[in-house]
């Protein structure tokens, strides 16, 4: 099989590129980057793609890294392909960071990317990793000890990258370019086992092949392939478990230990990492040790124990739950509503409404089981009715039960003390009547006298 119609059909079995597409095609002006410029090229009417090009000169190595440049430049012109060029002094920025020259390079090449994509307007970004780089990042992942993950390797399709060549060899490419008599760019730094990559590709790759295992690479891609499948089924089950034992709030996100503390470790592991990923936007820099000491915390901690976490989070566990949430989350203030009869009331503190209406005692039917459903004896009840949350001092009596302080009844029942101040109170003339969700006064309890009732129906508002 020829390497364009590799290009092809890596390309169609990926679902890359839809006709109508704006394609920029990262050129460094290596032979990977050159190869995938020409297939974009030759192919864009079949693909039905509009084409630029897009070049940043990193200044490691002075006046070759400008030679790319220039070279870069002329080949688009030449090829009547538009061009997006960049300079960033990467060793500048190597020295104000501490980063290494891979993450460096890295880091300030997709930031790059994301500007010319923006200034060209293309809708996706072509890059010229091919199968040999594949195979040297799995085994790069798995030195390093990345997990699953990991052994993914490069993605051909991750957000609005893809990387058609992925199935072709390094090899292919460079007969490909000299059967078309297209010159490209060496860069020097390559032939050099300085980077870890280089390491591996020059030296390690090498005498595993000739001494151990000929067909190293396939074996890493069979390894990829295996781990992929495995790791979907991975994520239907987090998925599953993230229904089931996770609700998500504004700022922070709850997990019910009752449903999550019976789960197996592979699963609270991708649980906690998924709710990470949900506050701070990635999980970048979560490491598997900070993973581990999560899960562990969550399993062995005592209630009320708080845990620092990277990213600005933080993590409370609780009675029957767990809170992760970030630092700078503002807790519920005060908040106090007047109630109509009939009429309803949105909270938007407490993310509920309550609806208020009346009722004849003869021929209701008492609901007892209901805990959003308070039914209380209407003509016992003095004043407007006021939703607000707890106050110092405030104390109820509740059903079946003496006069208590509402803070001992928070503490007996439960309730987490971040959720306290959200909890709903329902009060007539200076008195609690019901304890949204949870208890109603005993003194406004329904009785064999009571003529008419009042219905409290709450309704938790859907996210």
């Amino acid at each position: 099989m020829d390497v364009k119609q590799k290009f092809l059909e890596t390309i169609a079995k990926y679902h890359m590129i839809q006709k109508g597409d704006e394609i920029m095609a990262g050129v460094s002006g290596g032979p990977d980057s050159v190869c995938l410029l020409h297939l974009l090229r030759e192919c864009r009417e079949e693909l039905g793609i509009k084409l630029s090009a897009a070049h940043l000169d990193h200044m490691f190595r002075g006046r070759e890294s400008r030679e790319d440049a220039l070279f870069v430049e002329a080949l688009c012109r030449e090829w009547d392909v538009p061009l997006y060029r960049e300079e960033i002094d990467v060793p500048e920025y190597i020295r104000r960071t501490g980063l290494s020259p891979e993450d460096a390079a890295r880091r300030t090449r997709y930031a790059f990317f994301e500007r010319a994509r923006e200034k060209t307007g293309a809708n996706k970004v072509a890059l010229g990793h091919n199968r040999n780089d594949h195979e040297e990042t799995v085994l790069m992942n798995i030195m390093r000890g990345t997990g699953i993950e990991g052994l993914l390797g490069i993605e051909p399709v991750r957000d609005f990258y893809i990387r058609p060549l992925l199935e072709v060899s390094r090899r292919e490419i460079e007969e490909y370019l000299k059967l078309e008599s297209i010159d490209y760019r060496i860069d020097s730094t390559n032939l050099k086992a300085d980077y870890f990559r280089n390491k591996l590709r020059l030296e390690l790759i090498p005498l595993i092949e000739q001494k151990y295992v000929p067909h190293f690479g396939a074996s890493l891609r069979r390894l990829s392939e295996i781990a992929r499948c495995d790791l979907s089924f991975l994520e239907e089950q987090t998925s599953a478990a993230w229904r089931q034992a996770v609700t998500c709030g504004r700022g922070k996100i709850k997990v019910d230990l009752k449903k999550f503390l019976p789960m197996h470790d592979a699963i609270k592991r991708r649980l906690v990492r998924k709710a990470v990923e949900e506050l701070a936007g990635d999980v970048k820099d979560f490491e598997f040790r900070h993973t581990a000491l999560l899960v562990d915390f969550i399993k062995n901690s005592a209630a009320g124990s708080v845990m620092d976490l990277p990213k600005n989070l933080q993590g409370e566990k609780q009675y029957d739950c767990f809170y992760i949430s970030l630092k700078n989350f503002r807790e519920t203030g005060d908040y106090l509503y007047e109630l109509f009869v009939p009429g309803r009331v949105e909270i938007k503190e407490a993310e509920v409404s309550i609806q208020a209406w009346v009722k004849p005692r003869r021929g209701l039917m008492i609901i007892r089981t209901n805990p959003l459903i308070a039914q209380l004896d209407y003509d016992k009840i003095k004043g407007n009715l006021i939703v607000r949350n707890r106050r110092p001092g405030d104390r109820f009596v509740p059903l079946g039960g003496h006069l208590k302080k509402l803070q001992d009844f928070f503490t007996d029942e439960k309730v987490p003390k971040k959720e306290r101040d959200k909890v709903p109170l329902v009060t007539a003339g200076g008195n609690i009547i019901w304890v949204g969700g949870m208890r109603i006064d005993d003194r406004f309890k329904i009785t064999e006298d009571t003529g008419t009732v009042l219905i409290l129906k709450m309704e938790r508002q859907e996210d």
